[in-house]
């Protein structure tokens, strides 16, 4: 964005986006130097920092959600190719953005009433988890629900816990035992088998 577009209130935003995305959690004083603007103007537009932190959560849970839906609602890819893809989106996601989930743990076990928006739109979303088994539906023609449920549970947790692995290095020695993600070759091949996996009858 171009700062001299933006209000005071939007420059924080973007600063806070833009650094959280670089390095996970930050200062206030942080923030207002990446802004240019006064430590008093977080609190005078966002109340507390927590508050303003929340706001970046919305922003990435809804950066996801839009690049989620666009894969699922494309009319011109083959059902296969929308599972791998939708499963690449995820993975590279968290990956690039590992920060989020520290900072969506972060905000609930400060404010247990706050809901993340990322449960809302993603994560708990029976919208999308029907959109991922009509998927799978129309390439197994599988209409037991139960099946169905333990298919889309099979790719999600598929997708979710190789990225746990891979979060796990920094402090374990696991990169001998599971693959790189990070290596988009390497990644695309598991995707490509656990899809194939899941969607045999």
């Amino acid at each position: 964005m171009d700062d001299k577009n933006l209000n005071t209130k939007e420059k924080i935003l973007s600063a806070t986006i833009e650094l959280y995305g670089i390095k996970g959690d930050i200062t206030v004083r942080e923030i207002c130097e990446k802004a240019g603007v006064n430590v008093a103007s977080v609190n005078y537009h966002f109340g507390s920092k927590d508050n303003l932190l929340k706001e970046v959560e919305k922003h990435y849970s809804r950066l996801l959600f839009n690049i989620q839906n666009e894969i699922i609602m494309d009319e011109v890819k083959e059902a296969r190719e929308k599972l791998i893809d939708w499963a690449d989106a995820l993975m590279k996601f968290v990956l690039d953005y590992p920060a989020l989930i520290m900072l969506v743990t972060n905000l609930v076990l400060q404010d247990e009433s706050y809901n993340p928006e990322i449960i809302d739109k993603f994560l708990g979303s029976i919208e999308s988890k029907k959109n991922i088994q009509n998927i799978i539906y129309s390439i197994t023609n599988i209409d037991d629900k139960e099946i169905l449920n333990f298919k889309y549970m099979q790719l999600f947790s598929g997708v979710i816990g190789p990225i746990v692995f891979q979060m796990i290095p920094n402090i374990k020695d696991t990169n001998k035992v599971f693959m790189d993600l990070n290596n988009e070759e390497e990644r695309k091949r598991y995707i490509e088998n656990l899809v194939d996996t899941i969607v045999k009858e």
